[in-house]
């Protein structure tokens, strides 16, 4: 599925100069049209100082998946779940490609413990499954960043590789806060394509009906610097201490997002 706000198709004009551009707010800025990945460049998946980590979280999937099905009369193990969807993943992941998701290994765990509960349980099982995405595990400054974009009047949009469905990945951001920046919202399991093909970037281009010059930020070289430039877009790096030589931009502190974005 694809993740756009009511007019976003039609309600931009379309890029056709190289940048700079004038921005809402009056001055020019570099980029008019940026994209981020996900997890890695929004979400640093390391430990946080303080609540759950994402491996706590990552490890919790059976145990929530089991209580919500209590909800509906199954009184199944977490063991037993844990072990019947490490079964299935490798099987799934091998025959849907980039369609695997979690509501898809929802549904097939359903089968697989012979209970008839539908798809539309699944989709609940597979947000159980997924759990939260804390505010915590946003690299320090990321909302205030990304208000400061929304505000400049720069269009942002996502495109993830994901296992989470898009349901899951608009809840978790709805949660920290950030869905409302991000009107186009692209996730490979939804849509069945996954970086670094650069159909997917082209995919996010007719959705949005952006064109120009349009910046991608991700971690990934291969996923996300590659993808972007096979697209023919423009891509900043979030790395360490060492630039990305392949990427136009490299940063290391969200932060530095302003100087790149907005010159």
């Amino acid at each position: 599925m694809l993740h756009a706000e009511r007019g976003i198709e039609n309600g931009f004009r379309e890029q056709t100069s190289c940048s700079p551009y004038w921005s809402e707010a009056g001055y020019v800025m570099r980029y008019e049209t940026v994209f981020f990945d996900s997890g890695g460049t929004l979400y640093s998946m390391d430990s946080p100082e303080a609540g759950p980590s994402p491996e706590q979280v990552r490890l919790g999937a059976a145990d929530r998946v089991s209580l919500a099905l209590r909800g509906y009369s199954a009184v199944v193990p977490s063991g037993r779940i844990r072990q019947a969807a490490a079964a299935l993943e490798d099987g799934l992941k091998a025959d849907r490609g980039p369609e695997y998701g979690y509501h898809v290994l929802m549904q097939a765990l359903l089968e697989e413990l012979g209970l008839d509960l539908g798809s539309e349980v699944a989709a609940c099982l597979a947000d159980a499954w997924c759990g939260p995405r804390y505010r915590g595990w946003l690299f320090p400054k990321t909302v205030e960043v990304i208000t400061a974009l929304h505000e400049a009047g720069v269009f942002l949009g996502i495109i993830a590789n994901t296992d989470w469905p898009g349901f899951a990945m608009d809840r978790q951001l709805a949660g920290v806060g950030m869905l409302r920046f991000f009107p186009v919202r692209i996730y490979s399991c939804d849509v069945g394509i996954a970086k670094p093909d650069p159909a997917i970037f082209r995919l996010a281009e007719h959705i949005s009906g952006r064109r120009g010059d349009i910046l991608y930020v991700g971690d990934s070289v291969i996923c996300d610097i590659d993808g972007a430039h096979a697209a023919g877009w423009k891509a900043a790096h979030r790395g360490g201490d060492h630039p990305c030589p392949q990427a136009e931009h490299s940063f290391t502190d969200s932060e530095e997002l302003l100087d790149i974005i907005l010159g």
